[in-house]
C-alpha cells in the first residue's frame, strides 16, 4: 500500500485515491479512472442505474458484492409509483446478487452505512447521492456520483473521476457550549458558500473535530455537501495512515469558529447563515429532527434533554424521525423517545422522510418549518411558498417548546 508519499502532497484524500487507481494518475485535474471499496444507490437514483443495465441486457454486474441498494427516501411507499420502484430495486438485486438490499425500516443511506464499521480510514466509497461526503469523518474519501456513473460502476467495478484539488479546512477557536457538530457544518457552509468547495476534496482539521462526537463529526462531513465538494475528509485520528493532520503546503481557509453563538440558515440556501439571536422570535408552525444530517442518536438525545418534563408548544407540530434502526432501538432504550412523545412530539419509522420533499410533513402554502436537515431551498419540502429554517437539534427542540425560533438556552438554563 501507498503510505503518506511525495506524489500526494501531504493530502490524504490524493492518497486514498492512488491507493485505488486503475488507470491515470491522481494528478489534480487529470481524468482517471478508480476502483471503488463500496458503491451505493438509493429508491431515488438507483431506478434509473437499473433502467440503463436492463436496457442493454447485461448478464451480470462485475461489483454486485460491492454494491449496496437502499430503499430509503420514499419508504415505506407513498404512492404506487414509489412501491414499483421499490419492487423493481428488489427484483434486480435478487437478479444480478447485489451485496446488499437494505429494505425499508433499516435506515437513511448515509447513517446505516456508516454505522457499525461498514466503513473505514482508507476505503474510497462512492454513491449516487451527493451527501455520500458524511463518511469523510471516519477517514474514508466518500464521494457522490450520478445514476449513470452508478450503473457503469456495478457493471465495471470502476468509475471515473477528475482528480480534486485538496483544499485545507482549519477550525479555528472553541465556539458556544450550546453549539453541536450542525452549527460547526452551517459556518462552514456560510464561510465558504455553495460553490466554494467545487472540484476540492476538503480535509479538515481542528480542536472542535476532536472534541465532537462520531455523531456530530459525521454531520460537519455530511453538510460539506453543501459546499459542492467532491469529498470532506476529516485527517484526525489517521496515526495507522500517517500524520495525524496533513500537511499544509497546500491551499488552507481557516474558518473562525471562536465563541460562535448556535447558527441557522433563513429560507432559499444553506449558506444564508447567521446568528441564532439575530432570528430568534420567528413563528415556526412545523419543526422536523431527522435525515442524515441529524438523525443520530446524539441528536435525539439533545432534543430528549430539551423537552424533559415540558411540552411542546400546540401550534407546532414535532416531528423526529431517527436515522436507522439501530438509533431507534438504541434511543427507545435510552428512554429518548418516550420523553418526546410524552412532550407531544411524533416519532417515525427511520426514512427520509419530508426532507426531500417526499411525504410525512410536506408544508402547505405559507407555512414555516425548522428542520435539522441539510437544505433550504425553496419548494424542498412543499409548495413554494412555504418556508425552511436549519439548526442544529437543540435549537430545534427549543423552537418547538416555544412555538418561534429559540436560542437553547433560554428553554434551558
Amino acid at each position: 500500500m501507498v503510505k503518506y508519499s511525495e506524489l500526494t502532497g501531504g493530502s490524504l484524500g490524493l492518497e486514498i485515491l492512488s491507493n485505488h487507481l486503475v488507470e491515470g494518475s491522481v494528478d489534480v485535474g487529470d481524468f482517471s479512472i478508480f476502483s471503488p471499496d463500496l458503491i451505493m444507490g438509493h429508491d431515488v437514483t438507483s431506478p434509473p442505474a437499473i433502467g440503463l443495465i436492463n436496457e442493454h441486457g447485461l448478464p451480470y454486474l462485475r461489483a454486485s458484492d460491492k454494491t449496496r441498494l437502499y430503499l430509503d427516501h420514499f419508504t415505506p411507499p407513498k404512492d404506487r409509483e414509489s412501491a414499483e420502484a421499490c419492487r423493481n430495486i428488489k427484483e434486480f438485486s435478487n437478479r444480478y446478487g447485489v451485496g446488499e438490499l437494505i429494505n425499508w425500516g433499516e435506515g437513511i443511506c448515509h447513517v446505516h452505512l456508516f454505522e457499525n464499521g461498514r466503513v473505514g480510514p482508507g476505503q474510497l466509497v462512492i454513491g449516487a447521492d451527493s451527501h455520500t461526503t458524511t463518511g469523510g469523518a471516519l477517514g474514508a474519501l466518500c464521494i457522490g456520483i450520478g445514476s449513470t456513473d452508478l450503473a457503469a460502476a456495478m457493471v465495471s467495478g470502476e468509475f471515473w473521476l477528475e482528480v480534486p484539488k485538496p483544499l485545507g479546512i482549519e477550525f479555528k477557536g472553541i465556539p458556544d457550549v450550546w453549539c453541536e457538530g450542525k452549527d460547526v457544518a452551517l459556518r462552514l457552509v456560510s464561510w465558504l458558500g455553495c460553490g466554494g468547495g467545487r472540484n476540492r476534496v476538503l480535509e479538515m482539521d481542528g480542536q472542535i473535530l476532536k472534541w465532537l462526537s462520531v455523531d456530530g463529526r459525521l454531520t460537519v462531513s455530511n453538510m460539506a455537501a453543501e459546499t459542492s465538494a467532491v469529498g470532506a475528509i476529516q485527517t484526525m485520528d489517521m496515526n495507522e495512515f500517517g500524520p495525524l493532520s496533513p500537511d499544509w503546503e497546500w491551499e488552507v481557509e481557516e474558518v473562525d469558529i471562536d465563541e460562535m453563538s448556535p447558527q441557522i440558515a433563513v429560507p432559499g440556501s444553506p449558506n444564508n447563515v447567521d446568528n441564532v439571536e439575530n432570528i430568534e422570535g420567528r413563528i415556526v408552525d412545523q419543526v422536523f429532527v431527522g435525515s442524515c444530517t441529524n438523525g443520530r442518536l446524539d441528536d435525539l438525545r439533545t432534543v430528549s434533554k430539551v423537552l424533559e418534563g415540558k411540552k411542546v408548544h400546540p401550534d407546532v407540530r414535532l416531528l423526529v424521525i431517527p436515522g436507522s434502526r439501530n438509533v431507534y432501538s438504541a434511543a427507545e432504550k435510552a428512554g429518548y423517545l418516550k420523553t418526546i412523545i410524552d412532550a407531544g412530539g411524533v416519532v417515525m419509522m427511520p426514512t427520509c422522510g419530508p426532507c426531500a420533499g417526499g411525504f410525512l410533513g410536506i408544508l402547505p402554502d405559507g407555512e414555516v418549518a425548522l428542520s435539522t436537515s441539510n437544505r433550504n431551498f425553496q419548494g424542498r419540502m412543499g409548495e413554494p411558498t412555504s418556508k425552511i429554517y436549519i439548526s442544529g437539534s437543540a435549537v430545534a427542540a427549543a423552537s418547538a417548546v416555544t412555538g418561534v425560533i429559540t436560542h437553547p438556552g433560554e428553554v434551558i438554563s
